[in-house]
């Protein structure tokens, strides 16, 4: 920890045990350390004046430079979260997004947005800007603390990506390699995907498997499913268990987790829709309903083999609030 260090004497409010310590700071200039983040209670920034401190306490006393710097990247991540993306998990190497609904991973030439010349906000633009003021600012505060700061290029890599209307998890990189790693050993390195979705009526049976292979029409944009390997068609297959029944109005919905052991564009919605059984609010590929005006499919769990650590990573992301308009 960075700063100047104390253990406190005795019990006294937060201002007046710093007066004493600075006797030759003004009242005002003590008052600002506290404003600016600077004072740190047992690991913990404190800008209360009337703060109880108790004898043992820890007491740090931050550079303004560094708790400047400090503040700049917990503004970043309260931009973040006004943007209504969670983030899951982080380190040097990742970045796990919990992303909402009606947001795009990244833009896209073919979106209407685009062709009207209105840039559409996307998850990759808010995480990299993010990214971008942590480093800028670790740079800042490792010159004030005497390190060699890092100067490699901060941004972003798509490592995969879910559709606009999904909410839920998806994992980026911090470096192109890092992208890599994660991408040549997707397979071995990611140990489950759970979504669960809401679909119109009850499948047939409770659980199992779909297979197909999928080709994307260029002028549609929907990918069709065929049963039989076809050229050029990517082999698709999607397990499936039904969690339970569910009502909204007069209409009845199936709850249902799908685990991905391949990972193809619209996969869950295509192959809900070759259930007899397509996720409401989806329109594309055949739902008759839309109650939560917004497709019912959610990125539940995303758990991968850290490619640089070997830890295992699991994050999970409750069902939206939205949800919560399916009745059993």
């Amino acid at each position: 920890m960075s700063g100047q260090k104390f253990t406190v004497s005795g019990d006294a409010p937060l201002l007046q045990y710093l007066l004493t310590l600075f006797p030759t700071q003004s009242r005002t200039g003590v008052k600002n350390m506290l404003s600016k983040g600077q004072v740190q209670v047992n690991g913990k920034t404190c800008t209360a004046f009337d703060q109880p401190l108790f004898k043992g306490d820890r007491l740090v006393v931050l550079p303004k430079g560094v708790s400047i710097a400090r503040a700049a990247r917990d503004e970043a991540l309260e931009e973040v979260l006004k943007a209504g993306v969670k983030i899951a998990f982080e380190d040097e190497y990742y970045l796990v997004a919990d992303k909402p609904s009606g947001m795009l991973c990244v833009s896209t030439a073919r979106g209407s947005a685009a062709k009207s010349g209105h840039r559409e906000t996307t998850l990759y633009a808010i995480l990299n800007q993010y990214v971008k003021v942590c480093a800028r600012m670790q740079r800042k505060e490792d010159l004030l603390e005497g390190r060699t700061p890092d100067r490699s290029t901060a941004k972003i890599w798509i490592v995969h990506r879910i559709d606009k209307g999904t909410s839920g998890l998806l994992v980026f990189a911090k470096s192109e390699r890092a992208k890599d790693l994660l991408q040549s050993r997707w397979k071995d390195l990611v140990l489950e995907r759970k979504y669960v979705a809401f679909l119109e009526g009850m499948p047939e049976k409770p659980q199992g498997a779909v297979q197909s292979w999928l080709i994307e029409n260029p002028k549609s944009l929907k990918m069709n499913s065929f049963r039989e390997e076809v050229k050029d068609g990517q082999l698709a297959i999607t397990h499936y268990k039904v969690l339970g029944g569910f009502h909204h109005g007069r209409n009845r919905y199936a709850q249902v987790e799908f685990s991905l052991e391949t990972g193809r564009k619209n996969q869950i919605r295509v192959h809900a829709a070759d259930l007899g059984h397509p996720i409401a609010g989806d329109e594309k590929y055949g739902a008759q309903t839309n109650p939560l005006r917004r497709l019912a499919l959610h990125a539940a769990t995303l758990v991968f083999r850290h490619p640089y650590t070997g830890r295992t990573i699991k994050t999970e992301s409750p069902l939206p609030e939205i949800f919560n308009r399916f009745e059993p």
